[in-house]
C-alpha cells in the first residue's frame, strides 16, 4: 500500500500564510514559546495540513495557529506536528495533524 493511498482524508491546494506558536517540554512543565513563527500551507484536509516554514520544527512538536483554521464545518485551533522534511537551508516540509477541533456553522473552505 503506498503512503498515498494510506491517507484518510484527501488533501486540497491550500496556500495561505500562517503564524503559530510552539509549547514545549522543559523538566515536566509545559511552556510556550514567545516568540511567534510564521510559515506557508501548501495543503489541506480534514485531518491536518502540509506547511513549510523556517523554524525547525520536531516531530511531536505541538503548534497553535495564531488565527483559526476552518475546514468544511471544522476549525482548528492547533496541530500536531508529525513528520518533518529538510528542503533546504532553514526551510521544511511539515505535515501537521490537526488538534482540539470545534464545529463550525458559518462559511468555510
Amino acid at each position: 500500500m503506498s503512503f498515498l493511498t494510506s491517507r484518510k482524508y484527501e488533501r486540497r491546494p491550500y496556500v495561505k500564510p500562517l503564524r503559530y506558536y510552539l509549547t514545549t517540554l522543559h523538566m515536566d512543565k509545559l511552556k510556550v514559546k514567545e516568540t511567534d513563527c510564521e510559515g506557508v500551507s501548501v495543503d489541506i484536509s480534514k485531518g491536518g495540513l502540509g506547511m513549510i516554514t523556517q523554524y525547525p520544527l520536531k516531530e511531536g512538536d505541538i503548534l497553535f495557529f495564531k488565527d483559526e483554521i476552518k475546514v468544511n464545518n471544522l476549525i482548528a485551533a492547533s496541530g500536531i506536528v508529525k513528520w518533518v522534511k529538510g528542503l533546504e537551508y532553514d526551510r521544511y516540509r511539515v505535515g501537521v495533524m490537526f488538534r482540539m477541533v470545534r464545529l463550525h456553522t458559518g462559511d468555510t473552505l
